[in-house]
């Protein structure tokens, strides 16, 4: 079944898929409460404020009523954004992926910053993660991982991973802004549906070959380890 410019699966829930075209336009026609996480890391200029504005909104509409908005956020005005969000969602946490490795410089702000925050709101203030997520995240640890190699403006596959795993272990990832394909092949390592947008077309073409040759995740991340075995023993 087609609605709009995606494929429906036999739920009437959206397929696997990498599609361009403006975020804003191709999620009219998502069904509302069909998506379980959002993922994503809209560009930190702030001409781009707009897309944090709209986050929210259409969060509010596709997620399930268990569902959770994870999304990179910009320090210099984070609580501007956290504004926006309060106004559709419910507040859950501030995660913080650490960097021990090459910093930014803020230049304005005369700021050196080793970190990079992703704001988590849900739908229903009684929904929780799958297990206990660490708060801080060593992001640094695993520039290995770090995916400017598809995107200017690429985030570490291994904080991608970590974060949708704990969040949701099952169901429909989307991700707006798709850019290099950080979110769709996490998703595909973890064999989970995920269904993402890019604007551009050649970053879109170069994220879906990226999908394409990505396997199945065949490990666990050691700190899910730990958290896991934590629960086991409870």
């Amino acid at each position: 079944m087609k609605l709009g410019p995606y494929e429906l699966g036999p739920n009437n829930t959206p397929e696997n898929g990498i599609y361009i075209g403006d975020a804003r336009e191709l999620a009219k026609t998502i069904p509302d409460e069909s998506v379980d996480l959002i993922f994503t890391d809209p560009p930190y200029e702030k001409k781009y404020q707009e897309l944090y504005k709209w986050l929210p909104r259409i969060a509010e509409r596709i997620l399930k009523p268990d569902g959770f908005l994870l999304c990179y956020v910009p320090p210099y005005y984070k609580n501007i954004i956290f504004k926006w969000f309060d106004k559709y969602l419910i507040y859950f946490w501030d995660y913080i992926e650490y960097n021990k490795g090459n910093s930014t410089i803020i230049w304005p702000r005369r700021t050196i910053s080793r970190y990079k925050s992703i704001l988590a709101y849900r739908k229903n203030d009684q929904s929780l993660p799958t297990t206990n997520v660490l708060g801080v995240w060593p992001g640094g640890e695993t520039n290995r991982y770090g995916d400017k190699r598809f995107h200017k403006w690429g985030q570490s596959e291994y904080t991608a991973r970590y974060y949708i795993q704990v969040f949701k272990r099952s169901g429909i990832v989307f991700d707006p802004l798709v850019g290099g394909g950080t979110t769709a092949w996490v998703c595909k390592q973890l064999q989970m549906q995920y269904l993402a947008f890019e604007i551009d077309s050649i970053t879109a073409s170069l994220a879906r070959a990226r999908v394409a040759l990505a396997n199945d995740m065949l490990f666990i991340p050691q700190p899910l380890q730990l958290e896991m075995d934590v629960e086991n023993e409870r």
